[in-house]
């Protein structure tokens, strides 16, 4: 039955995939693709994203790999459009034009092989493709060929700059068709972003433009908090799209028209939500799937950030706050991971010391095979509570509060969640942290109550560390020094009388996964107990305090 069902459900996307092909190369809808033929670029955003020279060499000889998958074609770099795998991350970044941004680097010795993919691409798909001319496809690609057009059409003759920029134009005119049909709605306001790049960039496109700007007024009207945070909580995702905003507005600046009135303002709150995660390394703290990511595209958000606008350290409707003393640094997940949120991070933290970084998440396995992603999405992947496995039924997770104070003697963050269980109504969770006003003290409390008895003993709570700090676990086990690169020494103690140091896994630079190491504290074996009732006690401190 299963295997009939799989045959039916695939006849039926197969049906679906050729009255996709045979609508989109009908003369009907090709017509709707005609207009005005640009002859040149209005205008080039800039794109901030950091180049790699590296990655660009290896590009240029037909040698890529992008998480476990891997393109070697070597002297027939123009067969890329068929070698990846149709679906993975590595098709993924051809048909965005991604490459563009690394080919650059090369200056006139890239200028060859852009060409030469761009002419590849449309031999295979100028005229249509259901796949490469995806709405999400489409807008990234635009606006790759919007910001790095002089390596693709410079030393040309006039029939291969027509052939780009008309190429381009029938795009843009296809997307102010399909935009809507993005299959996420991060997606669906990315692509309208990408729309309005691309529209106000080719002359004769201005009409696309408009739709786009509209489409954007409502996707941010969906999916934008009241202090300039995405719904996703994602830091990476809200660096991405205050970069895309910036550049919106300034390419309708440079055409000379009048930015509508939401888009500066919009503007605003994005760009100081984006840099609220920013740590004192310049790239962002890790949390909900995201990536430390790109210092140079956070510099370019932060250079247009109004100071009245920036939250100090208290994000209210995105659920995030920030703890700042000294040299230390604190930003903790203080949201409501329900069942709309895949990575489960609410309750997480990240602390770092100057521009090394300590306790952390363990990030993003997007480019990872499907059990990596998932194991990176439970709470478990996180310094944060989880439940054994070992666990019959764990506890749900139910609403969260927060509450914060400071003084003279330093910040204190206190997190609580409701648990959802039969029979108990007061069962919940809630963890305290508190900074010192210098810095240099850190101390966590970890407070169960009204749980059973296998469920306080299978509670265990995860500090995963960066791997740049080397950790020593003392021989009695209560205690470990952790050795920061900027050579600080810190000691971590716990009311636990049995520490755990465990393997883990860091994913949060974006590139191949990372061995790193992990403090475990156990319920089952923390002694201290009253009743239903567990108080875990911890202590981070810095061993040249005073």
């Amino acid at each position: 039955m299963a295997g009939a069902a799989k045959h039916q459900s695939g006849g039926s996307q197969d049906v679906l995939v050729r009255i996709q092909k045979a609508w989109g190369e009908s003369p009907f809808y090709q017509a709707r693709l005609r207009g005005p033929a640009p002859d040149r670029m209005l205008c080039q955003p800039e794109d901030p994203f950091t180049p790699d020279k590296d990655f660009a060499f290896s590009f240029s000889r037909g040698r890529m790999a992008l998480g476990e998958e891997s393109v070697d074609c070597e002297g027939e770099l123009e067969t890329i459009w068929t070698r990846a795998k149709r679906d993975g991350p590595l098709d993924a970044f051809f048909q965005e034009f991604s490459w563009l941004r690394h080919l650059e680097t090369l200056g006139d010795s890239g200028r060859p092989t852009a060409q030469l993919l761009v002419k590849a691409w449309l031999d295979h798909y100028e005229k249509w493709s259901a796949y490469a001319w995806a709405p999400y496809f489409v807008s990234e690609r635009l606006v790759q060929l919007c910001s790095h057009h002089p390596i693709v059409l410079s030393g040309r003759d006039a029939m291969w700059r027509s052939r780009v920029l008309s190429s381009m134009a029938r795009q843009t005119r296809h997307l102010a068709h399909t935009a809507h049909r993005a299959d996420t709605g991060f997606d669906r306001l990315m692509t309208a972003l990408g729309l309005c790049v691309a529209g106000f960039s080719l002359p004769g496109c201005e009409g696309p433009a408009e739709r786009g700007v509209e489409m954007v007024r409502r996707e941010l009207r969906l999916q934008l908090r009241a202090d300039g945070g995405h719904i996703s909580r994602n830091p990476s995702r809200q660096l991405k799209l205050a970069v895309r905003l910036q550049t919106v507005l300034k390419v309708i600046e440079t055409r000379g028209f009048q930015p509508p009135g939401f888009l500066r303002h919009t503007l605003l709150r994005t760009n100081a939500m984006a840099s609220f995660f920013r740590c004192a390394d310049g790239r962002l703290a890790v949390f909900n799937g995201g990536y430390e990511d790109d210092p140079r595209a956070l510099l370019f958000v932060q250079k247009a950030i109004d100071p009245e606008v920036t939250p100090a350290s208290f994000a209210r409707h995105s659920g995030y706050h920030k703890l700042k003393a000294g040299r230390a640094l604190v930003i903790a997940d203080t949201g409501d991971n329900g069942n709309t949120q895949r990575y489960k991070s609410a309750g997480s933290f990240h602390f770092s010391s100057g521009r090394s970084r300590v306790f952390v998440n363990c990030g993003n396995g997007g480019h990872r095979a499907l059990q990596w992603r998932k194991a990176l999405e439970q709470r478990a992947a996180h310094s944060a509570l989880s439940f054994d496995e070992g666990l019959a039924t764990p506890p749900a997770f139910g609403p969260a509060t927060h509450r914060r104070a400071e003084d003279g003697r330093g910040q204190l963050l206190e997190y609580e969640r409701q648990f959802i269980l039969a029979n108990m109504e007061n069962a919940r969770y809630m963890r305290r942290l508190y900074l010192s006003a210098g810095g240099a003290d850190l101390r966590g409390e970890e407070y169960l109550d009204d749980l059973p008895e296998d469920v306080l003993a299978a509670a265990t709570w995860r500090f995963h560390l960066h791997p740049s700090v080397k950790t020593l676990l003392a021989r009695d086990k209560k205690s470990a020094v952790l050795l920061l690169p900027n050579k600080e020494g810190w000691r971590f103690k716990s009311n636990c009388p049995l520490l755990a140091l465990e393997k883990s896994v860091y994913c949060g630079d974006g590139g191949a996964p990372v061995s790193t190491e992990q403090i475990v504290i156990k319920g089952g074996h923390v002694g201290q107990r009253s009743g239903s009732a567990l108080c875990v006690k911890w202590a981070l401190r810095r061993q040249d305090a005073v």
